[in-house]
């Protein structure tokens, strides 16, 4: 059974900077700390943040993705501007 405290210890995405063609570039986290995509990748993939998943895209590369919660406006990209 996992810690209730566990979840609360990760920090979230709550606000992204997109590129020109709207492609994600920063991610800005519940404590304010700004990430650039590869410093993101890798604190997802290191598991510090709550709200995204590492994948490999059909490129072969690695991606970040939200959740897949069925929600909508849990989307990366439908996180606010900053």
């Amino acid at each position: 059974m996992k810690n209730k405290t566990e979840g609360s210890k990760k920090e979230k995405f709550v606000a992204v900077r997109k590129n020109s063609d709207g492609t994600l570039k920063e991610f800005k986290s519940s404590s304010g700390k700004v990430y650039d995509y590869e410093q993101a990748l890798e604190a997802v993939e290191a598991g510090n943040i709550a709200n995204a998943l590492p994948f490999t895209g059909r490129d072969g590369a690695r991606h970040i993705r939200g959740i897949n919660d069925g929600d909508e406006s849990t989307n990366l990209s439908q996180l606010k501007e900053f």
